[in-house]
């Protein structure tokens, strides 16, 4: 007997749909049946007029667990990622300690026992002073890539330099690993910042032109000329230009080996919103212009995007209130899991994407970039990670209904 049977269904695929029930025992998928077929089951679950997609996996996720709690932990985090339709979550390597020891990454996992509601991966990290140890903590931890910051200097945690940077791409192109390239350009960040704070300028707008477009495209273009020279493996995150998509997009036709991965925040917001909310909508890199908002939603429907992250990032409301006046002084980092899926949903609605496309880039091009078993596709054998989406449904988002810490 089976534990759970899903009836009346419409099972997405990356290339396909059709309709199916799915027969669950255990945590595994063990049958995918004809709407006929309805064998016996301790709970049927009718799905009629909903689609089945495979359980939605979000590889950029900062929990600060261990850490700053009060910002986010590992419980508040995964409920929310489970209302989100977010099976499985990837934890960015940002927590106190960093994962960037083989020791810390213990210390991380064993933080996290009996304390989430979806299933979890965690990618470890590095710096200059880190390096030496990213070879054994690749081998011997299971993460899942390696996280790199070209700029974003902290008391903690340095970011890479051209150097640290090629050094890095050669031991993964050795290791078969995955590196994750935060692409900013650090020397036209400072030089931005210089400027405006010289000037007197704390206004909103003040933080977006400290970082133009080009300093991410800059950045993307000599990660992918390092990434072409190692032959190593790298995933571009939180892309927020169409220019940096066209770049990654020339790249990879060139044979680079790269992945492209954006946010719904760039699909949603743009400058004018920023100027509305202030240090709510403070995150890097920044949104931009209503133009670029349209050109990411024309390439994400040709398929330039590979991956889609949340980088949700939260920080509670006095931390972020501190930066009504003075933008500066405002955190940078946003929430957005149980929003993610439905910005693209809605994108469905509007045509803008199949979902299809939604499937490709929520669930089975991660579950194959970070090599996650037995996920991203509805198969027998795979785990019973699935994702129910009504396309009629209309939600609101309030503070009384979301899951995560921060409000």
């Amino acid at each position: 007997m089976l534990d759970k049977l899903f009836i009346n269904g419409i099972v997405v695929t990356k290339d396909s749909r059709f309709p199916a029930n799915i027969g669950v025992t255990g945590e595994f998928i063990t049958h995918i049946l004809s709407p006929k077929a309805q064998p016996e089951a301790k709970e049927v679950i009718d799905l009629s007029g909903k689609y089945i997609l495979p359980g939605m996996i979000d590889a950029h996720v900062h929990f600060e667990d261990p850490g700053h709690t009060d910002r986010e932990d590992m419980l508040h985090g995964t409920a929310a990622c489970a209302a989100g339709g977010i099976t499985t979550v990837i934890l960015m390597p940002t927590n106190d300690p960093l994962v960037f020891t083989l020791e810390a990454f213990q210390k991380n996992l064993k933080a996290y026992e009996n304390r989430a509601y979806v299933d979890y991966g965690i990618h470890g990290g590095l710096d200059a002073a880190s390096f030496p140890h990213a070879r054994k903590l690749w081998r011997e931890s299971g993460i899942t890539a390696i996280k790199v910051f070209m700029c974003y200097a902290s008391a903690n945690m340095g970011f890479v330099t051209d150097r640290t940077l090629y050094e890095t791409l050669e031991l993964a192109s050795q290791e078969d690993a995955v590196v994750i390239i935060h692409c900013e350009n650090d020397e036209i960040i400072k030089m931005n910042e210089d400027r405006m704070k010289a000037a007197g300028r704390t206004d909103r707008l003040s933080f977006n032109h400290s970082r133009p477009g080009f300093g991410e495209v800059e950045a993307i273009r000599r990660a992918l000329f390092f990434a072409q020279q190692t032959g190593a493996k790298v995933m571009i995150p939180h892309v927020s230009t169409a220019e940096g998509l066209l770049e990654i997009r020339r790249a990879k036709e060139n044979g680079v080996k790269v992945w492209a991965e954006s946010c719904p925040q760039y699909f949603t917001f743009t400058t004018d919103d920023f100027v509305k909310q202030g240090p709510y909508l403070k995150f890097t890199p920044v949104m931009h212009e209503e133009d670029n908002r349209q050109r990411m939603w024309d390439l994400i429907g040709k398929g330039y995007v590979d991956s889609i992250g949340s980088d949700h990032s939260p920080f509670t409301v006095a931390e972020k209130e501190v930066g009504m006046d003075n933008i500066w002084k405002a955190p940078n980092g946003i929430p957005g899991l149980e929003a993610e899926l439905p910005v693209f949903l809605q994108g469905v609605n509007e045509g803008r994407l199949t979902l299809e496309d939604v499937v490709r880039m929520t669930s089975y091009n991660p579950a194959r970039i970070y090599n996650l078993p037995f996920k991203g596709e509805i198969a027998v054998g795979n785990h019973a990670d699935l994702t129910i989406v009504d396309l009629d449904l209309e939600k609101d988002f309030t503070k009384e209904t979301i899951r995560s810490k921060c409000p």
